[in-house]
């Protein structure tokens, strides 16, 4: 281990030895660092802990049950080790602080990462625990052959509802609200940005009020994930609903709480839902969303207890976060086995979103693959995330599909000499050229981040170094993300590389599907969402085969092969896996982390408290 990496360990020893981490939580950290127990319990040791090794609890916080908060987990499941002095208490608001504001926070109009944040309102019918096993939320069972719930051919799945559930406004939740929701799907004039799996649904019907049967055109693996949003049937007087409607706006939910207001720029404000179904919670008033673009400002405001969560933590804001707690600062930091979503470089193989044209620099395969040596990976993570982090080089590496691939090792050498070879040659300012083009590139990610415009800035001086000029013109989420009808860079193709997460999912075919060729937008196909304006029909076939069974075996074959192609062709850059971490006030309480998503400590508000 070298330095950087004793110093953290040594930190995690000093947590544990002031009672500030239960033993799970050390060992948790410690395996993110890559320590094994003997190893964290001989430097507990060292450290002047027990004589076991055991973390010596510091004076007050004797007898103290980790995970002592009020959340009521699943099966198997955990709360949150922050600890609480006594039971949930009733009263104030919570403080989130939002870093990327989007358009609408109805994901069944908006991708952007803000809109995450309606789990608060919208409740899904099932959402995956920490070990990937789906639990259900609205359904009241997870559809089964075993239990009927689907059919021999699989393609007829039943979903059966709870009983009890409203929404907020006291109108019940039924089977019409989803069949709704698909009217809405497939009508062309409505403007949703939905998975594909949607795309293989044939029919919705209602068979009574808590019982929806849905018919698949052909085997849909993602069947599990659908209706993360359901509609409010009431609510509306059409089923032609566009992004510019109220209720995509501010959605409304069966959740523990209710949007009442949203001052664009400034905040949102969430009341308590009077109508959920638990008459005892939510436990809080309600939630004011700060809106708060700048990431650093914000890490340092959350530390100095302005806010009591920030939507989201990432791996840049770790060395900071785990430094105040370190020094006693009311922040609290959880660290989840494994990892979480890998960063990307999105690489547009389109001249400006037409796929059959490529693009004049990236559509060349050598610059793609010189660019996936020349990136000096490790130095992102040592000199810039603190030594949080690790590296991957494969398309699926998250969920039971997840794939064992290194990352392309660091050699500009060799990314020198594939340009070389391909005909890209030194100009008179060092940036190579071939027939007339230079290899000059836009760099662009969400703005306002500045560790991730630290190693924008790496990834830059990597490129130079090989004769590539990138150009760092940063914008905010909503231009990047935005939907065609919006202009967003990602859907229209105006765009080189962007810079930002994803595909940290139980199951892949959501995530791989947008490589496909059926997802690229475009004025017939307003609705689609691409990274990478790519079409390759051998990718797509693997994908399809895949998508055709449910048995998982041959799924994975499938999916290895498609990663593969994917790894061969290069449509993006994998630059490194996230650790997986989330943190709050040490006033707040009451949090589960028992879901596979790290920021699934969301889906647990109604639990939340605060202790002063």
């Amino acid at each position: 281990m070298d330095a950087r990496g004793l110093g953290h360990a040594q930190r995690l020893a000093h947590l544990a030895m002031a009672g500030r981490l239960s033993r799970r939580e050390l060992l948790r950290r410690g395996a993110a660092l890559g320590l094994s127990a003997p190893a964290l319990m001989t430097l507990v040791a060292a450290c002047g802990g027990g004589e076991d090794g055991q973390p010596t609890p510091a004076a007050g916080n004797a007898g103290a049950t980790p995970g002592s908060g009020s959340g009521t987990p699943a099966s198997g499941a955990g709360t949150s080790g922050s600890g609480s002095s006594g039971g949930p208490k009733k009263g104030g608001r919570a403080v989130i602080a939002l870093i990327q504001e989007p358009g609408q926070m109805s994901e069944f109009f908006n991708s952007q990462s803000g809109s995450f944040l309606s789990v608060l309102v919208v409740e899904p019918l099932f959402i995956p625990d920490a070990n990937g096993e789906y639990q259900p939320v609205l359904a009241a069972a997870v559809p089964t052959i075993e239990n009927g719930g689907i059919s021999a051919d699989s393609l007829t799945i039943t979903y059966k509802l709870k009983e009890g559930i409203t929404w907020s406004d006291g109108e019940p939740f039924t089977a019409a609200d989803i069949v709704f929701t698909f009217e809405v799907y497939q009508n062309p004039e409505s403007t949703p940005l939905l998975p594909a799996a949607y795309d293989k649904i044939e029919s919705v019907r209602a068979i009574d009020p808590l019982t929806v049967e849905v018919k698949m055109k052909e085997i849909n693996p993602g069947y599990l994930d659908l209706w993360q949003t359901v509609l409010p049937k009431h609510k509306f007087d059409s089923t032609a609903v566009t992004q510019e409607h109220p209720l995509a706006r501010l959605p409304l939910g069966t959740g523990p709480f209710v949007f009442k207001e949203w001052k664009t720029g400034d905040q949102i404000i969430l009341e308590r839902n009077p109508n959920y179904r638990d008459p005892e919670k939510p436990y809080l008033d309600g939630i004011t969303i700060k809106v708060s673009p700048e990431k650093e400002a914000t890490i340092a405001a959350f530390i100095a207890r302005e806010y009591d969560y920030v939507y989201f933590i990432v791996t840049g804001d770790l060395p900071a976060l785990t430094q105040a707690e370190q020094e006693g600062k009311p922040v609290h930091v959880e660290l989840f086995d494994g990892g979480a979503s890998v960063e990307w470089l999105w690489l547009n193989l389109s001249d400006g979103g037409d796929p059959t044209k490529p693009h004049p620099v990236l559509g060349d395969p050598a610059i793609r693959e010189a660019m996936d040596y020349g990136i000096d990976r490790q130095a992102i993570i040592d000199e810039i995330l603190g030594g949080f982090g690790s590296l991957t080089g494969s398309f699926i590496y998250a969920g039971w599909a997840a794939l064992d691939r290194p990352a392309t090792p660091y050699d500009p050498d060799k990314a020198n000499e594939i340009l070389d070879a391909a005909g890209w040659q030194r100009g008179a300012d060092d940036i190579r050229e071939k027939n007339g083009v230079r290899a000059s590139l836009r760099f662009q990610t969400i703005a306002g981040d500045q560790t991730r415009e630290l190693y924008q800035q790496l990834i830059q001086q990597n490129m130079k170094d090989i004769g590539i000029e990138l150009r760092i013109e940063n914008v905010p989420s909503n231009t990047i993300f935005g939907s065609w009808q919006e202009g967003g860079l990602l859907a229209r193709g105006n765009y080189d590389i962007v810079m930002s997460r994803d595909g940290y999912e139980v199951d892949p075919a959501d995530w791989a599907a947008i490589f496909t060729a059926d997802s690229i937008p475009s004025e017939a196909n307003p609705g689609g969402f691409t990274y990478s304006h790519w079409r390759n029909a051998e990718f797509d076939a693997a994908i399809e085969e895949a998508g055709a069974t449910l048995d998982q075996e041959a799924r994975k074959r499938a999916y290895a092969r498609a990663a593969e192609i994917f790894a061969r062709e290069r449509p993006a850059l994998p630059l490194y896996q996230s650790a997986a971490a989330d943190a709050w006030s040490t006033r707040l309480k009451g949090q589960r982390t028992d879901y596979f998503n790290p920021r699934g400590t969301l889906y647990s508000a109604a639990d939340w408290y605060i202790e002063e």
